[in-house]
């Protein structure tokens, strides 16, 4: 997955299961603040990837990322686990959310990726 994809489902994992808004997200890997907003509205996400300049988000399980012109599916398993699909790379992940942090496991690169919001 692309690191601005992979921040974005960090984000909008993060939102979802807070309940609440993420104004942006830390990259442990990257040692850097991601600066991404996700609103949230129950299932439906809608956000901003400050860095590329685009849209992503829609109604879980299905969004799309308006930067790289694929959908993008985030599937709430419960108890802050989530299944997805990125479509531009054609490659599964997972993510785990506690709190205010998220583990992306991206099975494109065989890698954990921590964010915080």
């Amino acid at each position: 997955m692309k690191p601005n994809v992979r921040a974005a489902v960090a984000a909008m994992a993060i939102g979802h299961n807070k309940g609440s808004d993420v104004s942006s997200v830390y990259d442990y890997r990257l040692s850097r603040f991601v600066k991404v907003s996700v609103s949230v509205s129950g299932d439906k996400l809608d956000g901003y990837d400050y860095e590329e300049r685009c849209h992503f988000g829609g109604t879980l399980p299905n969004a799309y990322h308006y930067g790289t012109r694929s959908h993008i599916e985030l599937r709430s398993k419960g108890d802050g686990k989530y299944s997805g699909y990125d479509y531009d790379q054609k490659k599964h992940f997972e993510v785990t959310v506690r709190g205010s942090n998220a583990d992306v496991y991206d099975y494109a690169e065989s890698s954990h990726f921590s964010y915080s919001a």
